[in-house]
């Protein structure tokens, strides 16, 4: 059995794409898409990098480029990353399930074409077909959360949670003050512009709810996020999700 299997229930091309290791701070920030995890790449790059002026790589997610070690191809100890007494400080951010689905749904299957060829055809639609959010959950709802796509995926299992413990859990709906506490606990260089930074993934989807949610859509939300909802302490009620 392959070594992060002890940690991690799925294949090691997403652990080490989500797996971010900072050797300056000794930390490992385990990445939840869709929960501020550009915002939290950019900054750690950065105090990588010193904190100084450097070359920007065109987006923080392409792994070749950032300076922050990912756990396989870089040769780490796995039992001394996530292990008991691992010296490395292990941190995450998550979201509310019913805004995160539907800021997943709003980019990735409503948004731009692009976005749509590469994500539909996974749920077994064609790239061109008129998806609704409902339509969508139904989908996912019949994948296990190893075949689902990063970005809608549960969090439990991106997290490994069970397997894998965290000193720091950051919330989205209070993610600049969160960001700023494990900023000042590893003692980062980061400029106060660098985190101001809008990105390009935004959806609102927060000030959507409303809108998109009725009974069916919020019966699958609990069933697809089930373990969220009960290892995250975010309440069922969609009402507060806004």
């Amino acid at each position: 059995m392959p070594g992060h299997r002890k940690y991690f229930d799925y294949g090691g091309g997403r652990v080490n794409y989500l797996t971010h290791i900072s050797r300056r701070h000794q930390a490992v920030f385990v990445e939840v898409p869709k929960a501020g995890c550009t915002v939290v790449k950019r900054a750690m790059q950065c105090s990588e990098h010193g904190g100084g002026p450097h070359d920007e790589p065109d987006s923080v997610h392409e792994r070749s480029t950032s300076p922050l070690g990912a756990p396989l191809r870089d040769g780490f100890d796995l039992d001394e990353l996530f292990g008991p007494g691992s010296p490395y400080f292990r941190f995450g951010f998550v979201r509310n399930p019913y805004s995160r689905a539907l800021s997943c749904y709003l980019e990735k299957i409503a948004g731009e074409q692009w976005l749509r060829d590469i994500r539909l055809p996974k749920l077994g639609f064609r790239p061109d077909d008129d998806v609704s959010f409902v339509d969508f959950l139904h989908r996912v709802a019949q994948q296990e959360p190893a075949e689902m796509d990063i970005h809608w995926a549960p969090q439990s299992h991106l997290l490994s949670l069970g397997r894998v413990s965290y000193g720091f859990i950051g919330r989205f709906e209070s993610f600049h003050a969160d960001l700023l506490s494990v900023i000042g606990h590893l003692d980062m260089t980061v400029p106060d512009d660098l985190l101001d930074k809008r990105t390009s993934h935004t959806t609102n989807a927060r000030r959507k709810i409303a809108q998109y949610y009725d009974e069916k859509c919020v019966a699958l939300v609990q069933t697809i996020y089930q373990r969220d909802f009960e290892l995250l302490g975010y309440g069922l009620d969609h009402r507060f999700a806004g």
